[in-house]
């Protein structure tokens, strides 16, 4: 597949922003990123080398099938509705490693390395790390997110997982 390179580049901002926008808990910018019908997850590990593959059947660590949920999710975060949210940590979003997979007229498959250096005033420092895969959506706005999919290759979690330290 040749390289584009506006499009390279347009694909890395748009990833660069959503985790800016974690960061800096800009809610509303991050959530304008995503699709209405956005499906984003975090699959369990069924075995050591095995990932689940459906959020139907399989343990979802995360599963919101639009951005409605995503919506619910963050309304918990905003009012502190969320004891285990509660002090929110504070976060250092990386991504790398992104690469552009196959693309159509409309949409393209992105995977992406992360790491979050996060420190939570009870627990202290943490980093967490893996893989994003996206489905991303061109529209007249420019890219936007139909699809996340959080691959969390840590074995061990000993804070609460939520949308600010995937």
């Amino acid at each position: 597949m040749p390289i584009d390179l506006e499009f390279q580049h347009a694909v890395e901002r748009l990833l660069y922003r959503e985790a800016f926008f974690v960061d800096t808990r800009d809610w509303d910018a991050w959530l304008g990123l995503f699709t209405e019908d956005v499906d984003y997850w975090m699959p369990a590990w069924i075995s050591e080398t095995e990932l689940a593959t459906d959020p139907e059947v399989h343990l979802a660590l995360i599963h919101c099938e639009s951005r409605e949920d995503l919506e619910d999710r963050v309304f918990r975060i905003r009012t502190e509705d969320s004891l285990a949210s509660t002090p929110l940590v504070r976060s250092c979003h990386v991504v790398g490693n992104v690469l552009v997979l196959e693309r159509t007229h409309a949409e393209a498959t992105v995977s992406a390395a992360w790491t979050v250096h996060q420190y939570n005033t009870a627990k202290g420092a943490r980093v967490h790390g893996g893989r994003y895969e996206y489905r991303l959506r061109e529209t007249d706005d420019g890219l936007v997110i139909a699809a996340k999919t959080i691959v969390f290759l840590n074995d061990a979690v000993d804070v609460p997982l939520d949308v600010y330290n995937i």
